[in-house]
């Protein structure tokens, strides 16, 4: 009876194990194809970089597209709201990016003129730039708390008793962290982490399989 439990545990591991592997081949290979749409790009975003004197800002620009569109599309810095406030209103891949490309530049600099971090300002990337005055008001330094707490208070949508509105986002980050949920019209409060990861993701593909 022992033995016959152990093959049975063996063979449930070892299925478990095959799983994770092709879970992660999946993965892998889903975060290579789309490096190498961003990568594509690269002669109009060093172009756009070095004339807004962001170049070292690069892998910052890149893990945005990367998070926005995986390169694919006209607007693929999803710029188009920042630049005529209202989507899709980009001629080109180009223009997208010199958009994209000059918010985030303003962003930065704010965020530095403030005494802020770095992902202050790619967050603000996603929720604009009074997001910067209200991190230099707590602590300076963006969270996923803060973030949470901007767009709950200051960017959803309220119903008629004022109470903000949520929707899924069944995403393993906000999984874990709250049971999947944003607020309507509220951004992505998970921006800056998403951006992060997708910068590491980048990097492991670019240095070890491109």
């Amino acid at each position: 009876m022992a033995r016959k439990l152990k093959k049975i545990i063996l063979g449930l591991l070892t299925l478990i194990l095959l799983a994770v592997l092709l879970i992660s081949g999946a993965l892998t290979w889903h975060v290579y194809r789309q490096t190498k749409q961003v990568d594509a790009l690269d002669p109009t975003v060093e172009t756009v970089a070095a004339r807004e004197d962001m170049t070292a800002y690069l892998p910052y620009i890149k893990a945005i597209i990367f998070t926005e569109s995986a390169g694919s599309g006209i607007d693929v810095m999803q710029a188009s709201e920042s630049k005529y406030g209202i989507q899709d209103s980009m001629e080109s891949q180009g223009e997208s990016i010199d958009a994209g490309v000059n918010f985030l530049k303003k962003a930065i600099e704010k965020a530095n003129q403030e005494g802020c971090d770095i992902w202050t300002a790619i967050q603000a990337y996603n929720f604009g730039l009074n997001y910067i005055d209200y991190v230099a008001q707590h602590g300076k330094k963006n969270s996923i708390q803060l973030a949470e707490a901007y767009s709950k208070n200051y960017l959803a949508e309220k119903n008629d008793s004022g109470k903000s509105q949520t929707y899924p986002y069944h995403h393993l980050d906000a999984i874990l962290y709250n049971g999947g949920y944003l607020y309507k019209n509220g951004g992505n409060f998970f921006y800056a982490d998403k951006v992060k990861y997708n910068m590491m993701a980048m990097k492991y593909v670019e240095k070890y399989l491109l």
